[in-house]
């Protein structure tokens, strides 16, 4: 039995992050979901003694839970379920002092996942669309105008970094190709991360442009500038329609429309967000300077470099590889060179 007080603590929480923090209600609903593990974890007992509750919250995630509902957690999961309890606890520290005293900022530290399933413990996986497979569907002849459509969302979500939830929203007077921009505004009805408002830029790859702009001409010229940039579609598939707002999880629509054209182009499909990975992925190994990487995080929306770096700064294998044979090869160069400038500069000398 779920503790009264532990429910409506929770509730506060939930509350405070999405009214003070402005969390988006994606976000509220995965935080509600870790949560709900907290509060079966803790049953009849209140929280603010969860120091005493045996099993501790990481074990009872990774084996007590499993025996009792017959399905381990992912590892992903574990990791998401402790992040937000410490979170939960921080707030509950602030904002119940007295009755949270016991809930000392050491012990929520200790709140963490076991070694073996830290992300850092596990071999990596890249799992993101990269140019060449952009490419191949961006090449492959379409026969429907859902397809086309499918087949320019791929290319914006490549090009611009932007979440499918935001290009779901995005409204065509937001979409300026002449300057490469677009116009994340919530107040335009765009749906950000955490409502956050910037303008954002577009890579140059010409091909995958080319197919961005073809559409962006279509939809001018058959909707209003307040209709929505990713057009829905009238039923019987022809033409485009003139909606102004998009419906909640019509992001649901693009990885629809991703899986259709991934098939018909014969690439192995990946979820929309992970055009977003290989945005940023193709765009860092082009980065020469922190100029460039601090420019890379902004036009994603990142709050720092920091996050930028943490999250995409991982070579894969091969990139490591070719990096690190380069560094020996690079030195005898560089010594080749210096000697020859070292014996032309003897030679005008003497």
């Amino acid at each position: 039995m779920i503790h009264r007080q532990n429910w409506l603590d929770v509730r506060d929480y939930l509350s405070y992050i999405e009214r003070v923090r402005q969390n988006d209600i994606e976000t509220v609903k995965r935080a509600r979901s870790h949560l709900r593990h907290l509060l079966e974890w803790a049953d009849d007992s209140p929280l603010h003694k969860a120091r005493g509750i045996d099993p501790t919250f990481p074990s009872y995630l990774v084996a007590a839970r499993s025996i009792a509902h017959d399905q381990p957690l992912a590892p992903a999961s574990i990791v998401k379920c402790l992040a937000n309890a410490r979170q939960f606890f921080v707030f509950a520290r602030m904002e119940f002092p007295l009755r949270y005293k016991p809930i000392s900022d050491s012990w929520i530290e200790l709140l963490q996942p076991p070694r073996a399933i830290r992300s850092d413990a596990r071999p990596p996986v890249r799992q993101i669309f990269d140019l060449e497979a952009v490419r191949r569907i961006a090449a492959v002849s379409t026969e429907t105008l859902r397809e086309e459509r499918a087949q320019v969302g791929v290319c914006m979500l490549f090009l611009s970094g932007m979440r499918a939830d935001a290009l779901a929203s995005l409204p065509i007077s937001c979409v300026h190709l002449a300057d490469r921009a677009l116009h994340q505004f919530p107040l335009m009805g765009v749906r950000t991360k955490n409502r956050k408002a910037a303008i954002t830029f577009l890579l140059d790859i010409p091909d995958l442009f080319a197919v961005v702009e073809r559409w962006d001409r279509r939809a001018r010229a058959d909707l209003p500038p307040n209709a929505l940039w990713y057009a829905t579609l009238a039923r019987d598939g022809m033409t485009l329609t003139a909606t102004t707002a998009a419906a909640h999880r019509r992001y649901d629509v693009i990885e629809e429309d991703v899986r259709l054209i991934c098939e018909r182009a014969g690439v192995e499909y990946r979820s929309p967000h992970k055009l977003r990975h290989g945005h940023v992925v193709w765009a860092l190994k082009q980065a020469r300077t922190l100029a460039d990487l601090k420019a890379i995080s902004q036009n994603v929306m990142h709050s720092s470099v920091v996050i930028t770096d943490g999250t995409y700064g991982k070579l894969i294998e091969d990139d490591v590889s070719a990096v690190i044979t380069r560094l020996g090869k690079q030195k005898e160069a560089d010594t080749a060179e210096l000697l020859r400038l070292l014996d032309a500069l003897r030679e005008k000398i003497t």
